[in-house]
């Protein structure tokens, strides 16, 4: 039996790398997980920075070989990435770039994805100018799918402004994300953020509840 294959895409600003590390972490209590950071185009917030914590939980990291990667149509990706893929040995999580351009790096992996089942989540954070409502989320929906080759199933509600984050502003990302849920016919997986947030939200809320543990940032700025 082959083990899951989850993709996590989205937008840059959206949080997908640090639910990528949590994801990861909460999978590894059940799984031998594998975490595959393919984010070459955003040097910030990346998942390997996590790998000391990440290996301190048994999970394997790993990323492209060259980091200085950015000029090149199709960057150079380690190996072990696609044998990864192949082997589906491990619980794997893939950590795509942040915009159309970056995750056409998936379509290197394309058809060896698609030749058994996996899942590819699409983060929002609502409060970025790049998805700020329903038709701007459909927008980069479409386009990440255009360039990845890959059907997205499934949103992670990831909204928030960081310290500032209210109840108030996660149930106005969840009317946008209801709004697109009709649209896509794509469920939302996750409602993510910080527990004490989490906590205060009606049982309702789109998706599962996913308590965030704030790593790649020191602080909830």
């Amino acid at each position: 039996m082959q083990a899951p294959l989850i993709i996590i895409i989205g937008h840059y600003g959206s949080g997908k790398s640090e639910f990528s590390v949590n994801l990861a972490l909460q999978k590894a209590r059940d799984h031998n997980v594998c975490l595959a950071d393919l984010d070459i185009v955003n040097p910030y917030f990346r998942s390997r920075e996590a790998r000391e914590i990440l290996n301190n939980h048994n999970i394997e990291v790993i990323s492209d070989t060259y980091s200085s990667t950015k000029g090149l149509d199709m960057p150079y990706l380690s190996p072990a990435v696609q044998g990864r893929i192949a082997k589906r040995d491990k619980f794997l999580i893939m950590d795509c770039g942040g915009d159309p351009n970056g995750i056409k790096v998936l379509r290197q992996f394309s058809d060896l994805i698609s030749d058994a089942p996996y899942e590819m989540w699409m983060i929002v954070n609502v409060f970025r100018p790049e998805t700020h409502n329903p038709s701007d989320i459909l927008a980069m929906y479409r386009a990440l799918q255009a360039s990845s080759g890959l059907k997205i199933t499934g949103f992670i509600n990831n909204s928030n402004l960081l310290r500032q984050t209210s109840v108030a502003d996660m149930l106005q990302a969840n009317q946008i994300m209801q709004e697109v849920v009709e649209e896509t016919n794509v469920k939302v997986v996750y409602t993510s953020g910080i527990p004490e947030l989490l906590n205060k939200l009606p049982n309702d809320i789109l998706g599962e509840k996913f308590p965030l543990q704030i790593i790649l940032r020191e602080k909830w700025l």
